[in-house]
């Protein structure tokens, strides 16, 4: 497989371990689908799949996810730490390796149409997908939430592109669309004082104050009874992870507190990681030709073109 798209479907489900599991195993059995990884979180009651294969496996898969969460979630029923507007919340292509962001949008689009044509979906397309350009943020899409959706899908600016123009409150809307590679981790603080987190939030992800392409989500673990920020990062390079771990440290300063830990959600560009251990590590004039797995991946890719 040369070119590789793969799909990051967010699911409004992170708490029922047989249901995930029982979805795991009937994406399994799709052929050429091969599901990269499965990460549930109970705070936010949502989990993030990812898989990839061929076009027609990627979309097949797509259909039973779909299929069987709207089965299973009834959102009116719905509780979590994390903006949603629906039973599958959200179902974003990335280009992953040698394919186009424009291979993506047309995937997206199409695959947009057949989920709001066969389950009756209210479907908005966003990031590269987006016709329109408040909806390139899906932040900007889901203003509201789910509990307040009914009444954002009465205003014309907010018909969904594809699908009924009517809420379904027991699966709510959905949104599709392709995007380059996010990074997305949890940040542990070594406090349970909330309004730590949410200082944090509010001052970094302001226009003036905050980092650009970083969207933070301030909750509370109440399991482990820390606060902690669930952070998405758009453009790693742009905005790299050590860059926004020290500026999370800064703000803590004046609560006297400070990072407990940091764990990854889902699937992580190897580069994002990378980047950030050379930074601790004080490395210099380090080049990617470098590291053991890329020379691997060249020569093997090398001598299959042969």
């Amino acid at each position: 497989m040369t070119k590789i798209i793969s799909v990051v479907p967010n699911i409004s489900e992170g708490r029922d371990t047989a249901f995930i599991e029982d979805l795991q195993r009937k994406l399994q059995a799709v052929p050429g689908l091969v599901v990269l990884d499965i990460a549930m979180d109970q705070a936010r009651n949502r989990t993030v799949l990812s898989f990839t294969g061929s076009k027609d496996a990627i979309f097949q898969g797509g259909f039973v996810l779909y299929e069987e969460t709207l089965k299973r979630v009834d959102m009116r029923e719905h509780q979590g730490e994390y903006p949603r507007i629906g039973a599958v919340d959200a179902f974003p292509f990335v280009v992953v390796k040698d394919a186009t962001i424009e291979e993506a949008v047309a995937w997206s689009v199409e695959f947009a149409e057949e989920v709001a044509r066969r389950f009756e979906l209210p479907t908005y397309l966003a990031y590269e997908s987006a016709r329109h350009a408040q909806r390139r943020d899906i932040e900007n899409i889901r203003e509201g939430e789910y509990e307040g959706f009914a009444a954002r899908m009465a205003d014309p600016a907010w018909k969904p592109d594809f699908g009924p123009e009517t809420f379904p409150v027991d699966k709510g809307a959905t949104i599709i669309g392709a995007r380059f590679p996010l990074v997305n981790f949890k940040v542990y603080l070594n406090t349970a004082n909330e309004e730590a987190a949410i200082w944090v939030a509010n001052t970094l992800s302001s226009p003036t104050t905050g980092l650009p392409n970083v969207k933070f989500y301030p909750g509370l673990d109440r399991q482990r009874n820390l606060a902690l920020l669930n952070i998405t990062v758009g453009n790693y390079k742009a905005t790299p992870l050590y860059r926004v771990i020290e500026a999370i440290k800064t703000e803590l300063r004046r609560f006297g507190a400070n990072v407990s830990k940091v764990e990854t959600i889902g699937l992580v560009p190897s580069a994002a990681l990378v980047d950030s251990a050379l930074h601790y590590l004080q490395v210099t004039d380090f080049a990617d030709e470098n590291l053991l797995e890329k020379r691997l991946n060249h020569v093997v890719d090398a001598r299959l073109s042969d």
